[in-house]
């Protein structure tokens, strides 16, 4: 006996709506892979653009910066962690508000690191894994999620708002 398969047949101009959990799902579906995305971008940029700045100056004699110049450690990966962001952000399509908000999480936490170093409440020791480990992801995805309905919408909606 040959099974036909049951075709449903939609009625012309009935939207088909998602189900409540589909609903609820994608869209933090896709603030995670937003999210997931530019945490790589951020720490494999950032990975790159250090090893360029801090091998050109250990070539020029500068090997130990973390003793010498923390502050100025501190503020360098602060740029190498904002700058492959907002390049990928604007290459993305996203506009410039959101893309200045992200970087500036990254530069904020780093300032506020460099004033903690002063006032000596964190140790030279602990400036890099601070930045790196702890504050740069959670810091930015602080500011993601003030901005939830942008990151979790369908990144072709970014291109369109690009001018903005």
């Amino acid at each position: 006996m040959r099974v036909l398969p049951i075709r449903h047949v939609e009625k012309q101009g009935s939207p088909v709506r998602p189900s409540p959990a589909a609903s609820f799902l994608q869209p933090l579906g896709r603030f995670a892979m937003h999210f997931f995305q530019m945490c790589m971008v951020m720490c494999a940029g950032a990975v790159a653009l250090s090893l360029l700045f801090f091998g050109a100056a250990g070539l020029l004699g500068y090997t130990d910066l973390d003793q010498r110049a923390p502050e100025l450690m501190v503020l360098v990966i602060a740029i190498t962690l904002s700058l492959p962001m907002a390049v990928w952000m604007r290459f993305m399509g996203m506009a410039w508000r959101p893309t200045l908000e992200m970087s500036g999480s990254t530069m904020i936490a780093g300032l506020l690191l460099i004033v903690a170093y002063w006032l000596g409440l964190v140790g030279n020791s602990n400036l890099m894994p601070l930045q790196t480990g702890l504050l740069a992801c959670p810091l930015m995805l602080a500011v993601m999620l003030f901005r939830f309905r942008l990151y979790s919408s369908v990144h072709t909606h970014h291109k369109a708002h690009a001018a903005s």
